[in-house]
């Protein structure tokens, strides 16, 4: 059941599915699934069957297709689903919320990206994904996702900034604070103007809030949940993987992990 802050999260992203690619154009995922596939292989990864959890327009996914994955993907906006769908019609996709997801199949890679975690309130949020993560890995599965660090809610959600991609003008403006303290709440609002077919502009507006969480607490959630947590990566300024994080340098933080009872790295 969507409840709460979710049904506010969908209704953000509805509004902002048609835009979300554009906004997101920087982004290199032919890359980042380069460094995070070599990465999970290193760690064991053997089969091919992929959950993409809060997937979106599909960009997440899309580069895992191509390498031959099975996909299914999941999202609590209906909007963002309907343009991966559209992009992508051969891979299994249903709306859900992922603190809520239960056990729908057997997968040997889970991936959380884009920061999605962060749009959970408070740790037992969290609790509640990473237990639905590890109620479907698979023997021997590995599971990736991506949170904000400090530094990204003492920067980039502390500024404001503007863009403009195909026409359409992004209005970023930042909410937090520079001495923003471990485990703080942060919110950054994006207005979206587009031309009208009379010439003015329309404008869209979205809130999004989210929390930081330290990286002792994500460990310690990922071993109640079941998980072991394999390491901890830090994502670097040319969307490299270094091989340990630096909250005070890195934006964000990767994580892998596998079911406790799968074994250890190899």
């Amino acid at each position: 059941m969507i409840r709460g802050p979710a049904v506010t999260a969908a209704k953000e992203y509805d509004a902002f599915a048609p835009y979300y690619d554009d906004f997101t154009a920087g982004s290199d995922y032919e890359a980042w699934t380069g460094e995070v596939l070599e990465l999970a292989e290193r760690l064991g990864l053997r089969g091919r069957r992929l959950l993409d959890l809060a997937c979106g327009t599909g960009k997440s996914f899309m580069p895992f297709l191509s390498r031959g994955f099975e996909v299914t993907g999941c999202d609590i906006s209906a909007a963002m689903l309907a343009e991966a769908a559209r992009k992508a019609p051969e891979a299994t996709l249903f709306s859900a919320d992922l603190r809520d997801l239960g056990r729908i199949g057997c997968f040997d890679l889970i991936t959380c990206f884009d920061d999605s975690l962060n749009y959970l309130r408070d740790e037992q949020e969290l609790a509640r994904a990473l237990r639905c993560i590890a109620a479907n890995l698979g023997a021997g599965g590995i599971a990736l996702f991506d949170l904000n660090t400090l530094l990204a809610y003492r920067s980039t959600f502390a500024v404001d900034s503007v863009a403009v991609r195909n026409g359409t003008v992004f209005m970023w403006r930042g909410e937090s604070t520079a001495d923003a303290a471990p485990g703080c709440e942060a919110a950054a609002s994006i207005d979206v103007f587009t031309h009208r077919a009379d010439g003015l502009y329309e404008r869209i507006s979205t809130r999004h809030a989210q929390r930081h969480f330290p990286r002792d607490r994500v460990t310690a959630l990922l071993a109640r949940a079941g998980l072991t947590c394999l390491s901890v990566h830090g994502l670097a300024g040319d969307g490299a993987l270094d091989r340990e994080l630096d909250e005070a340098r890195h934006l964000k933080a990767l994580y892998a992990a596998r079911s406790a009872k799968g074994g250890d790295a190899k």
